[in-house]
């Protein structure tokens, strides 16, 4: 039987690209999911997509850039299963922009769904992970933007990924006397729907070719990251980050990447 037979797993973000395949291989595994997302079309096609796959899933409308979402998400998975084991926040409202081209009102989005949301939703499932047999366990899904690189016109989104690292370490001390562990996932350029729309499939394939593997990474790259820090193979890990970017933050990584990424993003931006 899997270790993750059973298990409760809440994910921000599930119903499409990234949270979606991650989802997908918790379901896999036997693992019983609450999806939070916006768009339920996408997130009913998500669910139908997980019990395929051999796991339970329900639905609950969230909008993580708000407090009582959040709280909300997590009550509904209590309700469902009984409880709350693994919790992995892959959502974000990603602020396009450099300085000087980003709203106030998108920049409060891109704190509150990347940075805020990931305190809220810890804070609401702590008393539910701290009673789960193993170990409770908290995901956080960052970025190499803004902490191991920097990628042009993507200045805000950057800083609330670096704030969401500084909210794993902090919390890692803050709950570990409760059996919880909280560790980050840092992506570098993922194939997702959302690359797409912002690239292209030209610009995601160019851009994918400067990266030092030679590929953008996939949902399945990063499910198994997460699959190990929700494992008890990763017991002894906390406050951690891990970097998956292809290399693409290497000093000695391949040119061209930066050009590939700001002339699509000055164009999305001036529109």
């Amino acid at each position: 039987m899997s270790e993750f037979a059973g298990k409760s797993v809440v994910i921000t973000g599930a119903g499409r690209g990234l949270g979606r395949g991650i989802g997908e291989a918790f379901a896999a595994a036997g693992a019983r999911i609450t999806i939070g997302a916006r768009a339920m079309p996408h997130a009913e096609e998500a669910r139908r997509a997980m019990q395929a796959a051999g796991g339970e899933a329900v639905v609950q409308a969230c909008d993580v850039s708000r407090h009582g979402d959040c709280a909300a998400l997590i009550q509904a998975a209590v309700a469902a299963f009984g409880g709350v084991d693994i919790v992995i926040h892959c959502a974000a409202d990603i602020p396009h922009g450099g300085l000087g081209h980003v709203s106030d009102e998108g920049l409060e989005r891109g704190f509150s769904s990347i940075a805020k949301a990931a305190w809220w939703l810890l804070d609401a499932a702590r008393p539910h992970l701290a009673k789960s047999d193993g170990g409770g366990r908290f995901i956080a899904i960052g970025s190499v933007n803004g902490t191991a690189t920097v990628v042009p016109n993507m200045t805000a989104y950057g800083m609330a990924k670096a704030a969401l690292l500084a909210f794993v370490r902090g919390a890692a001390v803050d709950v570990v006397d409760e059996g919880i562990t909280v560790n980050a996932i840092q992506p570098g350029l993922v194939a997702s729907d959302r690359a797409r729309s912002v690239l292209g499939d030209e610009g995601l394939a160019a851009y994918g070719a400067t990266i030092p593997v030679g590929r953008a990474g996939n949902a399945a790259d990063f499910a198994h990251a997460c699959l190990f820090f929700a494992s008890p193979k990763a017991a002894y890990v906390t406050g951690a980050s891990l970097v998956m970017d292809g290399g693409s933050s290497l000093a000695g990584g391949r040119g061209g990447r930066n050009d590939v990424l700001k002339d699509r993003l000055t164009a999305q931006q001036e529109h």
